[in-house]
């Protein structure tokens, strides 16, 4: 029996540190902005948007018995904290300032167990490109750099409004306003550009996308489009 006994209390003594290691807790965080199809990562807080962060306890138990107390820039915000409010949301402001975020784990006797914090600044939206192709679609693999070699005659494409607050960049808030060189200007999402017999050269492109809700979201994007003999490969 005495060697039985030594035997637990050694197994007691190695389960301790590693139990206390565990308690912690991590906070995750995504912005409510657009994001193309096939997108890899989170989308990220822009300004004048919605965020959402999770607090991930690790090692305490069921996450919906918690006490969370959550802290914005040192205030804390009552009314998101309590028992099994592990998450908090809110908009950025006009001002667009970065927000330090704080979230604590109460015991029963009002201590605190663990606690993490995370400071976050609100991006600027941008604006991505990408050929339109009849036969594949949008080649959501290769976006349109500072500089695009048109190898046909004809080619279409789309912007998208990265980080944007909306859901999808047909969204009627969303103004665009498309422009070659000095020429006239093409207000929808996608524009389609043919190349005349015989030509070759290169023109400047530009696209700009606002959101006429939202006076900070607003983005730009410019390339060149090189097109004719002189540019096939």
């Amino acid at each position: 029996m005495k060697k039985l006994a030594f035997i637990l209390t050694s197994f007691s003594f190695l389960l301790t540190p590693a139990l206390a290691y565990a308690q912690s807790v991590d906070i995750l965080w995504q912005g409510d902005g657009y994001t193309p199809p096939f997108y890899e990562g989170r989308a990220m807080w822009s300004n004048q948007s919605r965020i959402t962060l999770l607090a991930v306890p690790q090692g305490l138990g069921n996450d919906a018995n918690l006490n969370y107390k959550w802290s914005r820039n040192g205030t804390v915000l009552g009314d998101f904290s309590g028992v099994g409010k592990n998450t908090l949301s809110f908009n950025d402001s006009v001002l667009s300032r970065p927000q330090s975020i704080k979230v604590e784990i109460i015991s029963n006797n009002d201590e605190v167990v663990t606690q993490s914090s995370v400071r976050i600044a609100p991006v600027v939206p941008s604006v991505l490109v990408f050929e339109n192709n009849p036969l594949l679609g949008f080649l959501f693999h290769r976006e349109v750099g500072s500089t695009y070699t048109l190898k046909d005659a004809e080619v279409t494409f789309t912007s998208f409004p990265f980080f944007f607050n909306t859901r999808n960049h047909a969204d009627p808030l969303l103004t665009y306003k498309w422009q070659t060189n000095n020429g006239e200007v093409e207000t929808k999402n996608s524009v389609t550009y043919r190349v005349p017999d015989g030509a070759s050269g290169e023109s400047f492109v530009s696209v700009n996308i606002s959101n006429s809700k939202k006076i900070l979201q607003t983005a730009g994007k410019s390339f060149l489009v090189q097109f004719g003999q002189n540019n096939d490969q």
